[in-house]
């Protein structure tokens, strides 16, 4: 085990809830707060890929951000066992690194290439002027380009090359999380790819961590160990990537997986299940209170007027849904 491995968790997300507040219109407008994130926990692995997948407004991308210490959040948020509102800046960004999802509003255009992928060991007082050189060219031969790149400037690099860029910036300091962010989504779908694999060339040396966030459920199954599912700011799914996406539990999860013909005939042979889009428009009233999913759920019932907790189906499984929890008992 190396120095730095001190224990299986390297990030904590512990009951975090995230709120806006709106000023309302005019000068007499009353405030008004909305909650985007409510009482999120989970935990990502030293060294495994943890994806974080559901539909655009749920929160994934204000859950990155406040892990990232850019957003103020009620709960606790732990990389290392180290809370950034206690500890130094500096020691906090050594450890956690992202990357985004437009490389270009990434990277300075009036910066060279090697000169970004410097700054961090700069930062952080890494290795002098030479060693530094020396560590961009090794890190741009492991993003799968080459030293020459160094000298180039962002607008001279395709959209792919600048994403390999900002993900060796990212890895420059040898963090040991980093949280990608959409990171695939402005690229063509080719372009995309070969930074998928690229992630999964990376993967293999096991040296960090990654929170990998995506609304593209095949994406994230195809990268990561396991997966959280979000709907509505909550984490309403957790498990493995065969769990979620071959042996799901909670009706969203589901319904997300009959979107991709690949899954949909993969997990479930019952009828009664085979949802089709239609399920996913209001059925109902969304009284307060109730399962974050009432509304658009075929399933919902007396039972489903109160939020439900995270229930443990077996190994690292877990689903927010009551008749997800009765499932299991009858097994």
């Amino acid at each position: 085990m190396s120095e730095r491995e001190t224990g299986k968790e390297i990030l904590e997300v512990s009951h975090v809830t995230v709120s806006y507040e709106d000023a309302g219109l005019g000068i007499f407008g009353k405030r008004k707060v909305t909650e985007v994130l409510h009482d999120v926990s989970f935990c990502v692995h030293r060294d495994e890929f943890f994806g974080l997948v559901g539909e655009s407004g749920c929160g994934k991308s204000t859950l990155g951000n406040a892990i990232l210490g850019l957003l103020p959040f009620s709960g606790s948020i732990r990389v290392d066992g180290m809370d950034h509102r206690t500890a130094g800046r500096e020691a906090f960004t050594r450890k956690i690194q992202a990357v985004f999802q437009d490389p270009m509003s990434s990277l300075d255009p009036r910066k060279t290439i090697g000169f970004t992928m410097e700054e961090p060991l700069k930062a952080h007082r890494l290795g002098d002027k030479k060693a530094r050189k020396e560590a961009v060219a090794r890190m741009l031969e492991r993003v799968g380009l080459d030293a020459s790149y160094a000298g180039r400037y962002p607008s001279e690099l395709s959209g792919g090359q600048r994403q390999r860029v900002c993900i060796g910036a990212a890895l420059m300091a040898d963090p040991e999380l980093v949280i990608a962010d959409e990171c695939v989504s402005a690229l063509d779908v080719s372009v995309g790819a070969q930074i998928l694999n690229l992630f999964r060339q990376i993967d293999a040396a096991k040296d960090f961590a990654m929170l990998f966030i995506s609304h593209n459920l095949s994406v994230v199954y195809y990268l990561c160990d396991r997966i959280g599912v979000m709907y509505r700011g909550r984490i309403v799914e957790i498990g493995t990537a065969d769990d979620i996406c071959l042996h799901p539990m909670h009706p969203y999860t589901r319904l997300l997986l009959h979107a991709i013909p690949d899954f949909a005939a993969k997990i479930t042979d019952d009828p009664k299940e085979q949802q089709t889009d239609a399920a996913f428009e209001v059925l109902r009233e969304d009284p307060p209170g109730a399962c974050c999913f009432y509304h658009r759920c075929p399933f919902a019932g007396s039972a489903c007027l109160s939020q439900p907790e995270l229930l443990p189906l077996g190994g690292e499984h877990a689903c927010a849904c009551v008749l997800a929890g009765k499932k299991e008992e009858t097994k």
